[in-house]
């Protein structure tokens, strides 16, 4: 039998448990049956196990021990292979649409060479047994992303979206967090803006994450695997604990603060369900521009709006006024770009770039 066989699901099951329900209804004895149809101990738990054929002449032996008929055990076991060929098939296909390399690289699992431990590694990363598990988890309808199907960042590929959501998963369980409050987490906001001006990440996303798990949210930053294009995503693992994942997608100070003020948004103003950047879809285009509102009154408030269009493109004065406004200079310039008060290629250099470490 492939090594494959400890992964099939239960509705793969081998002759032996039919073998053994029959054994129990006719209260006959493991020993009883293995004199019966004339084989050794280690044979006859090859049998129930699946992992020994069942030929013409042993089939005739199980028939006049257990009753059915003998063509009953031949198919019988004919259809268990059929069905293990299918699964090894499917598990395969599978795991070969998984960002293995990656989910290696980062130290998401451990490397494997064979296909089967593949397959075991992918399988314990979920938590899942079988790959119709891992669809019902991460792919039906309860499960979320199926309200991304309409989504570009879907059909980029579903399988590494639910790679990146599942690591993130994984880090948020291992943060202790207070319980989830909506009304402390608000207002600790302001707050939570003054550290975009800690210049390096090894500073502020420690204190962001300190800062957030005292309102029930574990805020966790994973780089994205081959295929996944989301820059953050939020969801509730319980009513009690919130996730605020973000991904760094795109290495600048401007893109990171207003991702997460706008996935602080999601969890404040759209509790209940996964939100992923990247993959709205026209039934999210509402929910999406009032985070996005939410997030840029956070960073630039309404009463000082006016004075952007003051700035110009003097540096001096974007350093100042960012300062005044508690948030970094390359949010500011973020600001000005998104609302045509700057082109895009004016004043870049205050954008702070960072790097992942490499891997």
């Amino acid at each position: 039998m492939s090594d494959l066989a400890p992964f099939l699901p239960k509705w793969a099951c081998p002759p032996g448990a039919t073998i053994t329900d029959l054994m129990s209804a006719r209260k006959i004895s493991f020993d009883q049956l293995r004199a019966a149809i004339g084989l050794t101990v280690e044979e006859t738990v090859q049998l129930l196990r699946g992992e020994r054929r069942i030929t013409a002449s042993l089939a005739a032996l199980i028939s006049q021990t257990l009753g059915l008929t003998s063509k009953f055990w031949v198919d019988r076991d004919q259809q268990y292979l059929d069905d293990v060929a299918k699964l090894q098939a499917e598990g395969k296909g599978w795991v070969r649409s998984l960002p293995i390399a990656d989910m290696v690289r980062y130290g998401w699992v451990s490397g494997a060479a064979e296909i089967s431990e593949k397959i075991r590694t992918a399988f314990d990363f979920f938590g899942v047994t079988s790959v119709d598990e891992w669809r019902t988890t991460w792919m039906s309808d309860e499960a979320g992303l199926t309200a991304f199907r309409s989504s570009p960042v879907f059909a980029a590929d579903a399988a590494s979206i639910a790679t990146w959501l599942r690591q993130g998963e994984l880090e948020a369980q291992s943060i202790r967090c207070k319980p989830w409050s909506s009304d402390s987490f608000a207002k600790s906001l302001p707050d939570l803006k003054r550290l975009s001006r800690l210049r390096e990440p090894d500073r502020f996303i420690p204190a962001l994450t300190d800062a957030c798990a005292n309102h029930g949210v574990a805020f966790v930053v994973v780089r994205t695997p081959r295929g996944c294009p989301a820059s953050g995503a939020t969801r509730f693992l319980s009513a009690q604990k919130a996730v605020l994942q973000v991904s760094f997608r795109y290495l600048s100070d401007d893109h990171f603060w207003f991702t997460f003020f706008h996935e602080c948004a999601h969890l404040l103003l759209h509790e209940g369900r996964l939100f992923l950047e990247n993959g709205s879809g026209g039934l999210q285009s509402i929910e999406e521009e009032q985070a996005n509102a939410f997030a840029a009154d956070l960073l630039v408030p309404p009463q000082w709006r006016d004075k952007l269009s003051t700035v110009g493109t003097d540096p001096k004065r974007v350093l100042r006024l960012a300062h005044d406004l508690g948030i970094s200079p390359g949010i500011l310039v973020g600001q000005l770009q998104h609302l045509g008060l700057v082109r895009r290629d004016r004043l870049n250099y205050l954008k702070r770039r960072f790097e992942w470490p490499k891997a």
